[in-house]
């Protein structure tokens, strides 16, 4: 009885210390400062881009204390306050967004639509090739990362407690935030293919950790927010592949799925390559010439692994050998080692 009535008295004190906050908005940047440092320790040579600066926490040490408070003892009395102050997507109404292995999707579309619009084939790297960009226009539903201990005190990630995490949370069941968690926590959970090394990381830690693990801390980092073409059949007018790259390691790649809290799906495989492109796409009814970056990933023997056999049907490659599939998406991380020579010019 004595030892309810202390969890109890715990609870109250940190609601009632997150009420206060609320009323005197005593927010600081204290846990993004945090991160940053932890960034600067892992990556000294590359600053964190934009992108995910914006998703740092914005939660104070103090706040940090009190929630932490609560998620170790599984209470949801006050995830409104949680979601709000740590910038979670809990209770907003949010579209269905489809996700399958790597490709970012449309909300309620097919598979089949949503690969249309992601991967084509390499050949169309060249001078006057034609490739369908995918929707850029996902990161507004990209939340904030929690700190890396609070992170660590949810359920673990793994569709056995989605249950849980929707209940600390208070996300509806049937909301279209539940269904996107179910597709999130497939995707992780499929097995690595061969060649490939993966992770999902709930953190701006994690993230780091395993980037570092793979290509240790001389990288480059490649990241472009812009939402030029987004959606758009465009011609590119440059590809040039990146050469040289230090160790020979392939590139790891991270992309944003929807969770109510930040979290990056990564991976490497083997055999996959990088390309800086220039494409002439449509703006304000003008034409313009924008960067991107695509990735490859190659196999020699034109069988394709087995998250990426829609792939097939979209590309109608049935009938050919394959040997190169690539994709260009929204808010994502190309993580390279450090380019020793220039890209040079893919022929056309």
């Amino acid at each position: 009885m004595a030892a309810t009535s202390s969890v109890l008295l715990q609870l109250v004190l940190a609601a009632t210390a997150i009420i206060l906050l609320d009323k005197i908005g005593a927010v600081s940047s204290n846990t993004a400062d945090l991160q940053r440092e932890w960034w600067r320790s892992k990556l000294p040579e590359v600053g964190i881009p934009e992108t995910l600066a914006v998703r740092l926490s914005p939660l104070s040490s103090t706040q940090v204390q009190n929630f932490a408070t609560g998620l170790k003892n599984m209470d949801a009395t006050y995830a409104g306050q949680f979601c709000k102050f740590a910038g979670l997507l809990c209770r907003e109404d949010v579209p269905h967004i489809l996700r399958r292995g790597s490709s970012h999707g449309k909300s309620e579309g097919t598979l089949e639509e949503e690969k249309e619009h992601v991967f084509f084939d390499k050949e169309e790297l060249r001078e006057s090739g034609q490739i369908i960009l995918p929707d850029l226009n996902f990161p507004q539903y990209l939340k904030s990362f929690l700190p890396k201990d609070l992170a660590e005190m949810m359920p673990p990630f793994s569709s056995a407690n989605v249950s849980q995490i929707l209940n600390l949370l208070d996300i509806p069941r049937e909301s279209n935030m539940s269904r996107s968690m179910v597709d999130t926590l497939r995707i992780c959970e499929e097995r690595e293919d061969e060649g490939e090394v993966k992770s999902c990381s709930t953190s701006i830690e994690g993230m780091v950790e395993f980037v570092v693990s793979l290509l240790g801390s001389d990288v480059e980092l490649l990241s472009d927010p812009s939402v030029v073409g987004s959606g758009q059949r465009v011609t590119v007018t440059m590809a040039a592949k990146r050469e040289n790259i230090v160790g020979g390691k392939p590139p790891v790649t991270c992309h944003n799925f929807v969770f109510p809290y930040g979290m990056t799906y990564c991976h490497s495989f083997n055999g996959s390559e990088v390309f800086d492109l220039q494409l002439e796409v449509v703006q304000d009814d003008e034409k313009v010439v924008r960067n991107a970056t695509a990735i490859c990933h190659y196999f020699s023997d034109g069988t394709f692994p087995s998250n990426h056999e829609v792939v097939l049907d979209v590309l109608r490659f049935q009938s050919v050998l394959v040997t190169a599939v690539c994709s260009v998406d929204e808010g994502l991380l190309y993580i390279v080692q450090e380019v020793i020579t220039g890209p040079h010019n893919v022929k056309s």
